[in-house]
């Protein structure tokens, strides 16, 4: 069943036109965190290192729409248009009207533990909501009750939520980047980790599902990533390069340090917070080019693995190019970089790890403009 839902799909994106995807600017200097979209179409945007919720209408007017708060963090509507606010280092979650007046807090009487990503569960109006320092996932009742979901010891300050089109729950580790999938009784499936560059802020941001792939924002390389749900690291570069603020067409934009990452409900325009601007990003008619489906083609083995004194690497990839291998720490710090001018389609490496410290290791091969990456064991 898992084959034929992604062969499904890679010919449901081939067969989409490529459209103009444009990036532009919707507002600047407010906004850093999570996005949700109320039902007429108006944004909200939460300024993490502030204290307010800002509003925006379709049209682009701005307004506060919450002020007082400590870390407003993850947001998240119910089927009546009630705006969840998480209150990261406040602790408390609050409920609030379409006009903003405030309906209910909870703060599990005085347990919770910097509530952080919050989404609505797939059939009913209970909140699913993650604890960043508790490392939990937790759900939130109409009625008030919180229980726990997840307890998994993989969680590492979770933040980011999704829910697919079948009610299938994601996770993503700020602290990590990895990305899993939640199960029965609250074990986690691991999917991902994405890639960073490193700087000041190697984290993953949140993430979101839409056109039956996860999508996620890493806040050090500045870059937007998607991932299939139905494979182990398989990443495709969606957006970003260097650190900027330039809009335009997809493949010349650039973001700084991108957080918050949601979509309309057609899934075709994807809506961005840059942490470092604090401005609002939108991309329009979203979509994975042709050649970045192909690289679903590409074969990708590392082997031992783990590894304790050398990793041989072996890949096909879709085109003849040159290409970088990467290997970075779970942190993002980069202990490893080759650059390989062959302009050949097949590669074959080894590597000498017997010095690097026992852990989790992220290996990427890098080519034109897009990366796969791998994740191994030393």
């Amino acid at each position: 069943m898992k084959k034929n839902t992604i062969t499904l799909l890679i010919c449901f994106l081939v067969t989409i036109p490529l459209l103009a995807q444009t990036v532009t600017t919707f507002t600047d200097g407010t906004p850093d965190d999570d996005i949700a979209i109320d039902s007429n179409g108006n944004i909200y945007c939460s300024n993490y290192v502030g204290d307010t919720v800002f509003k925006f209408t379709p049209s682009g007017v701005g307004t506060p729409f919450i002020t007082g708060l400590i870390t407003p963090n993850g947001l998240a509507f119910n089927s009546n248009d009630e705006l969840y606010v998480c209150d990261g280092q406040g602790d408390t979650i609050y409920k609030y009207d379409i006009n903003g007046t405030e309906l209910e807090s909870y703060d599990n009487a005085g347990n919770l533990d910097h509530p952080s990503g919050i989404v609505k569960s797939f059939d009913s109006d209970t909140m699913i909501f993650t604890e960043f320092v508790g490392n939990k996932i937790k759900s939130l009742a109409p009625d008030g009750t919180i229980d726990d979901i997840s307890l998994a010891p993989e969680l590492n300050g979770p933040v980011g939520l999704a829910i697919d089109e079948s009610g299938v729950l994601y996770v993503g580790n700020y602290n990590d980047r990895e990305i899993f999938r939640v199960l029965a009784y609250g074990d986690l499936e691991y999917i991902a980790q994405l890639p960073t560059d490193g700087g000041p802020l190697p984290n993953l941001g949140f993430i979101a599902y839409a056109q039956g792939m996860l999508w996620g924002t890493t806040m050090g390389s500045d870059k937007i990533y998607a991932v299939n749900p139905n494979a182990v690291d398989e990443i495709f570069l969606f957006a970003g390069s260097a650190q900027g603020s330039m809009d335009g067409d997809i493949n010349q934009a650039t973001f700084n340090t991108p957080n918050g990452i949601t979509f309309d409900t057609s899934g075709n325009t994807m809506y961005i917070t840059d942490f470092g601007t604090k401005n609002l990003r939108i991309i329009s008619d979203v979509v994975l080019e042709v050649e970045e489906i192909t690289l679903k083609k590409s074969e990708v083995r590392l082997f031992p693995n783990p590894s304790k004194e050398v990793l041989n690497i072996s890949a096909s990839l879709p085109q003849p190019a040159n290409y970088t291998i990467v290997a970075s720490d779970i942190s993002g710090k980069e202990i490893f970089k080759k650059d390989i001018i062959s302009g050949t389609d097949q590669i074959s490496e080894t590597i000498n790890v017997s010095s690097w410290s026992s852990g989790t290791y992220l290996i990427e091969i890098r080519f034109d403009d897009y990366t796969i990456a791998k994740k191994m064991v030393k």
